[in-house]
């Protein structure tokens, strides 16, 4: 009986220091395992993706005409591509809470509580398949306002720019999503996290530049926390590299992260605690 239940702690406890790299090991197949659960499931995978870009097309063929006067450079495009970037990295961010919550459904992730590997790679796994599928939706949003016709200032490498921003963005709502899916265990509550941020989204400069707002609008977008990174989102298509203001919308997505990493963490705790 003693060797049982000594055999039993050790499998079900804390992993061990010898452990750590069978965890790294691990964290690739995770991935992997994570990235195609994506694939078979194309509610996670096009949803976002089509959902920005039926918008895109929709605001960029109605409003362009009568809004391109106030549009930096005359390109109604360089205004709408960054919302639908920066709706897509909530929207998209779902993802991690998702493959966690059908993880706990199915009974997997009870299993691999009993491996020896970290717990953080229980979570970190989706998180990472999340940042992939948003990277390659960025991408594909770019590409589709480049045929819309895109051009940005500062060439290439401001697309690099703008799509790495939104994966940054998007890292972010990732971590609270798969925090929220990992305490509930509910897809429900998962969705939540996207429609607390949704609506926020159309209290900023939404469809003009931020100095075209005016009255309780522009004082709307003031406090609103989506306001300065859509900015720095502009600017990486509108403004030379050498008169960039990035800084408010960089903070904001680093605060978002650190967030999301500390929800995370608090989350894993607990259910370390307490048991899957």
């Amino acid at each position: 009986m003693t060797t049982d239940t000594t055999t039993t702690t050790a499998v079900a406890g804390p992993a061990t220091p010898t452990a750590a790299p069978k965890s790294w090991a691990a964290l690739g197949p995770l991935t992997t395992r994570s990235l195609k659960s994506c694939l078979r499931t194309p509610s996670l995978l096009l949803s976002p993706l089509l959902t920005s870009a039926f918008f895109m097309v929709i605001y960029e063929g109605q409003l362009s005409s009568v809004t391109a006067a106030t549009a930096p450079g005359g390109r109604y495009i360089d205004v709408v591509l960054p919302l639908c970037l920066l709706t897509t990295a909530f929207t998209g961010g779902a993802t991690a809470g998702q493959l966690l919550v059908s993880d706990i459904a199915s009974g997997y992730h009870a299993r691999l509580w009993l491996t020896p590997v970290g717990r953080w790679t229980l979570i970190t796994a989706p998180v990472m398949a999340g940042v992939a599928v948003l990277t390659a939706q960025a991408a594909a949003l770019t590409g589709l306002g480049l045929l819309l016709g895109l051009d940005p200032v500062s060439g290439a490498p401001a697309l690099l720019a703008l799509i790495g921003a939104t994966v940054l963005l998007g890292t972010g709502f990732l971590l609270l999503a798969a925090a929220v899916g990992l305490h509930t265990g509910n897809s429900s509550a998962v969705g939540s996290v996207t429609l607390i941020f949704f609506p926020l989204s159309f209290f900023t400069a939404t469809f003009v530049p931020r100095d075209q707002l005016g009255g309780w609008m522009a004082h709307a977008a003031d406090i609103n926390p989506l306001t300065p990174p859509l900015e720095a989102m502009r600017s990486l298509l509108t403004t030379p590299w050498a008169e960039q203001n990035l800084l408010s919308g960089g903070l904001v997505a680093l605060v978002l992260l650190v967030v999301g990493a500390a929800a995370a963490h608090l989350t894993l705790t607990r259910r370390t605690r307490t048991g899957v």
